[in-house]
């Protein structure tokens, strides 16, 4: 992003000479002193001057690790100063030491802590400033990005304010003369430059032929920021890299619309670790635990993951991507399941089953932009299902089987919860027959589509459709499902949610479903959906809405650090008294 926005001045090494000359200040890691930036290459002294520990990685720049320049001097008035200002307006939002009684927490301490050494510098800074502006922050976060609007008011009102003391420093000023302003005119680069030479900047193991070929920009090729932005999707879509960057340059005696691109990559970090915890009011509480690891230098990649609760899933596996212009994934993967199912008559539970299943699975994979997704997928699984409280006495069932199935998958959501724009697409064709024992061969298809149009800056609508069909005799747990509020992740392809009906409460052969909704984001992160959907579960395909059941549903939802906190109430026109569903947590 800062890469794109600074596309003019990708050529300017000198901030200074800038139309607004300009400064950046970051932190020497390994000193703990500051470190002024006002040569090089913009977006780079930009990202270290905000890189906040813990939050994003340091920076490299001149055999220097660099983090945010807050940390060591968060009013750099004095760099200003140094930028040959007549007269310094500073605003100062450092966050003020607490009295004792409001450190109740560890988080307090620490944070307590660590404004200590930025307050050793603050008084000399502000000594500097001819005008110092202090709007009120206490009670806000430095991490309260939710409350920015409310943020914003507080310091134009204190702006505003220091409006008569900023007229007598600047009456002060006029009887001098103050020094000549150089006037630069702003910098404007052409929308499309020819880029005469590509060269890598590689921090990963792999070779400049494969970056080349998977990046696709030759030598005398015009190119957009659009263009680039596409080409870098291609390079993520690999999976092997942590970022990647590009710097425009002047090319040596070329002419004004000729530049040369330099690709910077780093390769993903060899190791990552995730704990995730969520709720639901069907399966309760479930623990998440994950593993990635890396071999750089050679595409490789392995996952570890396991499930816990109600619901279970453990599995291994990994990934090999080769390839030149679209690269191919390579991967093969172990899970073992476990699951309840509900199982209902005429809307009332009347027993619960259990599968159990072992998976081994090999696939062969391709990214296409940001989140595209074309894979084949080749199974063999064993599927115990054994209904466990149930008033019939039913013998178990069990199959072995192998299924050959094609995806394709595509999402251009604005963001993963709530999302305000875009559209989600899912297309499954799998196949499969007895390996070994009973049952006979069968079929599995669904093709699900989401769209989310905005209406107003706040508003959007949104709209769905889902369709379904088995063929053969599947084993129990490819059925298809309708219900609940939410959909649930072991068999996203055949557990469908429904407003108004409980989880899993309609089960069948075919599915078929629409959905329509608003959306309204009424305050910064807090949600309001109102929804309406219809459809049903059959044994044989037919086509007729006017059979459907509908439901509807209302939900109050919040986006959290913890994920999706929603409260929803459905109901339909059998029910008495709403369905009351609470979710915690990001999916899985």
């Amino acid at each position: 992003l800062l890469t794109r926005l600074t596309w003019s001045v990708h050529g300017v090494r000198d901030f200074r000479q800038l139309s607004l000359p300009f400064t950046a200040v970051a932190t020497n890691l390994e000193t703990g002193t500051a470190k002024v930036l006002d040569h090089g290459f913009l977006p780079d002294a930009l990202r270290a001057s905000m890189a906040l520990p813990s939050v994003f990685s340091p920076v490299e720049i001149d055999d220097s690790v660099l983090i945010d320049g807050g940390v060591i001097r968060n009013l750099p008035a004095q760099d200003a100063r140094a930028l040959g200002a007549d007269v310094l307006i500073c605003s100062d939002v450092t966050d003020p030491l607490e009295p004792r009684d409001s450190l109740r927490s560890f988080a307090d301490v620490l944070l307590q802590s660590v404004s200590f050494r930025i307050w050793d510098s603050q008084k000399f800074e502000r000594a500097q400033c001819d005008v110092l502006i202090l709007p009120e922050v206490r009670g806000f976060s430095s991490a309260g990005f939710t409350r920015a609007r409310e943020l914003i008011a507080r310091g134009e009102a204190a702006a505003r304010a220091a409006l008569p003391r900023i007229d007598s420093v600047l009456a002060r000023l006029a009887p001098r003369s103050p020094r000549t302003r150089v006037e630069r005119p702003p910098l404007v680069e052409p929308e499309s430059v020819l880029v005469t030479h590509v060269r890598f900047d590689s921090m990963a193991g792999v070779t400049p032929e494969f970056l080349r070929r998977v990046f696709g920009v030759r030598d005398r090729t015009w190119v957009t920021p659009r263009v680039l932005d596409h080409r870098i999707d291609r390079l993520y879509a690999t999976g092997l890299f942590e970022s990647v960057r590009y710097r425009l340059d002047p090319a040596p005696e070329g002419g004004p619309d000729e530049r040369e691109l330099t690709l910077l990559v780093r390769e993903r970090a060899g190791g990552r670790f995730g704990l995730g915890l969520r709720y639901d009011s069907r399966y309760k509480a479930s623990l998440l635990l994950s593993g990635a690891f890396g071999v750089p230098g050679f595409g490789s990649n392995a996952q570890v993951d396991a499930r816990l609760g109600q619901q279970i899933r453990v599995g291994i596996g990994g990934s090999q991507t080769a390839g030149s212009s679209r690269p191919v994934a390579l991967g093969a993967r172990v899970d073992y399941v476990r699951s309840p199912f509900d199982l209902y008559a005429a809307g009332h539970q009347v027993a619960e089953a259990r599968v159990d299943l072992g998976a081994v699975t090999t696939s062969l994979s391709t990214n296409f932009g940001a989140g595209g997704l074309a894979a084949v997928r080749v199974k063999a699984e064993h599927a115990h299902w054994e209904e466990s409280v149930s008033a019939i006495d039913t013998a178990p069932i069990n199959r072995t089987f192998y299924t050959t199935a094609a995806v394709l998958e595509a999402d251009t959501y604005d963001r993963g919860l709530y999302p305000r724009r875009g559209f989600g697409f899912q297309g499954v064709s799998e196949w499969g027959h007895r390996l070994v024992g009973d049952g006979t061969a069968f079929s599995h298809q669904l093709v699900d589509l989401h769209l989310f149009l905005p209406l107003l800056p706040t508003v959007s609508l949104w709209a769905g459709a889902t369709l379904g069909a088995t063929g053969g005799t599947p084993p129990p747990h490819y059925l298809f499902s309708l219900g609940g509020a939410r959909p649930y992740y072991l068999f996203p392809d055949r557990d469908i949610p429904f407003y108004g009906l409980n989880t899993q409460e309609l089960r069948g052969r075919h599915l078929q479903k629409a959905e329509l909704g608003v959306q309204w984001e009424f305050l910064p992160d807090w949600f309001g959906r109102v929804g309406w959907n219809a459809g049903t579960v059959l044994d044989r395909w037919t086509w007729d809405p006017a059979r459907w059941v509908d439901g509807v549903g209302v939900e109050l939802g919040v986006k959290t650090f913890a994920g999706r906190l929603s409260l929803t109430a459905t109901g339909n026109t059998h029910t008495t008294l709403p369905q009351v569903d609470v979710d915690l947590g990001y999916p899985f």
